[in-house]
């Protein structure tokens, strides 16, 4: 019969899995902010666009919507960025603890097996 005390090495695991889960937050939080951030440039890319339309009657027509739309879109989006961006960095202080708490007790469970 073991009596070993295997509480520092659940203990350990227990550490790791919430560092990965933290780490794995972080991470689509990140992929969020990429997203945005391409969408504003793929908006900015369309705005370039209808500005170099030749058009002069298509430009009169549209012109004045297409600039209200992509203002719109623009704010709605930058507004969602600056969320995205004010939730990926309480994550990224969340897995820097998390992290942190998985060095420490490592450092305990590796000091304890000398």
């Amino acid at each position: 019969m073991d009596n070993r005390d295997d509480r520092p090495e659940r203990l350990v695991r227990i550490g790791s899995v919430l560092k990965d889960a933290a780490l794995n937050r972080l991470r689509r939080a990140a992929q969020e902010c990429r997203r945005i951030e391409a969408a504003i440039a793929e908006l900015d890319d369309e705005a370039l666009r209808a500005a170099a339309d030749d058009d002069i009657a298509m430009r009169a027509v549209f012109d004045r919507s297409r600039t209200l739309r992509h203002s719109q879109r623009r704010t709605a989006l930058n507004a969602e960025l600056a969320r995205a961006r004010a939730e990926e960095a309480v994550l990224m202080r969340d897995a820097a603890r998390a992290f942190g708490r998985d060095e420490a007790i490592r450092g305990l469970f590796n000091r304890t097996q000398r």
